[in-house]
């Protein structure tokens, strides 16, 4: 916990302080070979053949992650000051287990938030 403290003297004070950053400084792209790499595939379906949804939202999510940690890379930090969540992908078609998959993604750190409740909807956009 103490370590977690002393990285917020990693973080700006103000808009002022922080570094410039394009889309593409954030830009991340990783392969799955699921056509070439059987052993790959395999963690891939499921007991009907068909492409595991869940496993690939889990790697979104990831990759979602990892985009805005480099997006808010503190180059003098050892880790970053910044705990990052994701929320939201909006849709994913038909997938084939037989070729590769790209997932990519690049930030400008817009976030949009929405809140549903019984009908109600909250929403905010910084």
């Amino acid at each position: 916990m103490e370590e977690r403290k002393l990285l917020h003297s990693f973080l700006a004070k103000s808009q002022d302080e922080l570094p410039p950053r394009r889309m593409k400084d954030s830009y991340i792209e990783v392969l799955l070979p699921l056509g070439s790499e059987p052993e790959l595939r395999e963690k891939y379906l499921t007991v009907q053949n068909t492409v595991r949804f869940g496993r690939i939202l889990e790697d979104l999510d990831s990759l979602g992650v990892l985009t805005c940690y480099m997006h808010n890379k503190i180059h003098s930090a050892k880790m970053s000051p910044l705990s990052i969540v994701t929320a939201l992908v909006d849709k994913i078609g038909n997938l084939s287990p037989e070729q590769t998959l790209s997932l990519s993604g690049h930030t400008s750190m817009e976030v949009k938030m929405q809140m549903f409740q019984a009908g109600i909807c909250k929403s905010t956009h910084p």
